[in-house]
């Protein structure tokens, strides 16, 4: 299992963690992420990972979620299976241009990417927050009942094995991401933290 994994799921009880790759990794392997809807399609993920290869990014793995989000375009919550796949050697340029073909070929709304950073690095613009021991359906409620992070957050994952809540945030909005998850019942003391640069392909 990639130590990536290892990693973003560690927890301090009582304290933020600030949590990267160790320096070798980053030298060979610059770890990122997609998150997309899979509409729990047994065929969804070796198609998608074609695709995101032929992209010139390497999927080496992927996680169940179990997703809520605010549609704008539909303009209300939806709960969907999604998937968190797990990359590796992937540039700015050559994670847009997989998240774009991911989009296209599956008629996704979106397609969020996290490339992973050091925290002080000119590309930082966000943080993706981890919390164990997450309910999917509270987590549905604090997002309808919350229009900030509505608009601004748009949505979180629950992993389905384990249910550790993951949420991207601008780094303007980890206040509003602290409210949400406070209000779905989430300890963020027991909060993992790490930092990167996302983008929502639309």
């Amino acid at each position: 299992m990639r130590s990536v994994l290892l990693w973003l799921l560690v927890f301090f009880c009582g304290a933020i963690v600030t949590a990267m790759p160790a320096q070798s990794e980053i030298g060979s392997c610059q770890p990122a992420e997609f998150f997309v809807t899979d509409n729990a399609d047994p065929l969804f993920e070796p198609q998608a990972a074609v695709t995101t290869a032929q992209g010139g990014v390497t999927v080496t793995g992927s996680t169940p979620l179990d997703g809520v989000y605010w549609s704008h375009a539909q303009q209300r919550i939806t709960f969907e299976r999604s998937r968190e796949f797990h990359l590796c050697g992937a540039d700015e340029a050559a994670l847009h241009v997989a998240a774009e073909a991911l989009r296209r070929q599956f008629g996704q709304e979106s397609v969020l990417s996290f490339d992973y950073l050091p925290q002080d690095a000119p590309e930082e613009n966000a943080i993706i927050i981890t919390v164990p021991d997450a309910d999917i359906e509270c987590l549905g409620a604090a997002l309808a009942a919350d229009p900030a992070a509505r608009t601004r957050l748009r949505g979180a994952s629950v992993t389905v094995t384990d249910h550790t809540l993951i949420l991207i945030a601008g780094n303007d909005d980890r206040d509003v991401a602290r409210r949400l998850i406070t209000d779905a019942g989430g300890n963020w003391n027991a909060a993992g933290i790490a930092y990167g640069r996302s983008e929502f392909v639309e």
